[in-house]
């Protein structure tokens, strides 16, 4: 047996984060986050809230921070948390608080999934053959297919710690998980669908999902692949296709990205209400002696040959 303190984050619906409480327990060796907790719910404190389903890591309920980190609390062992005889438990940062450790899980997550329309659309007319599919798009299927919504993925992301309303990681890997299927027949709208505002464009593409993923499925891989696939079709968001067009005619002048450049012209110069708002990036940049001034960019060494490779692809008809 094992004792431990478990310093809970209390909160009501609505209300600003409580005080961490701490509940004194007595657990196995073996012990979970999850046992620990509920053994306090049982034993010492009836009113502490917080989701628990399957305890064994296979349905994603049980999302908390441990010690600072989005876990899954049954599949973490008291034993390894335990930092000189305590852990924190608080609710994830990324969304709403129902109670204690129970999240509003539609504006979280259900919402944006709902939003990708992730459903199949199958068309099977009759008499038609069944449709082969390789067995390596058949794994790969089945590895996104595993994902079971736990939003671990989400809470680490970067852009949603600045912009709640992207669509996140989560909701982007099913999306992928459609438009890859090959017996999906809307491919070209659910490229449109993510070709948005808010959409695929808005990943920083920091890999951070990629290592948070219990799952090992690789959101911000699934979410590159699918920006590739939104090139192909055809980029129909202006504001990404501003910045494709001016990173493509970027490298081809100078062998590298023009920073201050890709900035204005993915805003647009006739876009005023986007460039004045623009200014205190600018300005904090400027005084952090990190603003590159547009048009004055150097070519690197061997820019000709990189812009003879552009041309090329532009000539296959693979540009901007």
């Amino acid at each position: 047996m094992q004792q431990l303190t478990l310093k809970v984050r209390r909160q009501e619906a609505g209300a600003k984060p409580g005080d961490l409480k701490d509940y004194k327990v007595e657990v196995a060796d073996n012990a979970t986050v999850m046992d620990a907790l509920l053994k306090v719910r049982d034993e010492q404190d009836p009113s502490l809230a917080m989701r628990a389903n399957c305890m064994s890591a296979l349905c994603g309920d049980c999302m908390v921070r441990v010690n600072g980190g989005a876990q899954l609390a049954c599949a973490v062992p008291c034993s390894r948390a335990a930092r000189n005889g305590e852990i924190r438990v608080e609710p994830v940062a990324m969304a709403k608080v129902q109670k204690d450790l129970v999240l509003d899980m539609d504006q979280f997550l259900w919402d944006k999934i709902k939003a990708v329309q992730p459903g199949i659309t199958v068309a099977n007319p009759p008499g038609k053959e069944e449709l082969s599919i390789e067995p390596k798009v058949i794994d790969d299927l089945q590895n996104v297919m595993s994902c079971y919504n736990c939003g671990i993925c989400d809470d680490g992301c970067v852009v949603i710690v600045v912009d709640k309303s992207y669509i996140g990681p989560a909701a982007l890997t099913k999306a992928y998980r459609a438009i890859t299927d090959p017996r999906d027949q809307e491919t070209n709208k659910r490229l449109d669908m993510v070709d948005v505002p808010r959409g695929a464009w808005d990943c920083a593409h920091c890999y951070e999902a990629n290592s948070n993923c219990p799952r090992g499925i690789d959101p911000t891989t699934r979410i590159v692949q699918v920006r590739d696939m939104i090139i192909k079709h055809g980029v129909k968001f202006p504001g990404a296709a501003k910045h494709h067009h001016s990173m493509q005619n970027s490298i081809k002048h100078t062998g590298s990205v023009d920073e201050g450049r890709l900035t204005i012209e993915s805003i647009g110069y006739t876009n005023l209400p986007g460039i004045i708002a623009f200014i205190p990036t600018a300005l904090t940049a400027l005084r952090r002696n990190k603003a590159p001034m547009p048009y004055l960019h150097p070519k690197r060494p061997g820019a000709e040959h990189i812009r003879r490779i552009i041309e090329k692809a532009e000539r296959k008809g693979h540009g901007s």
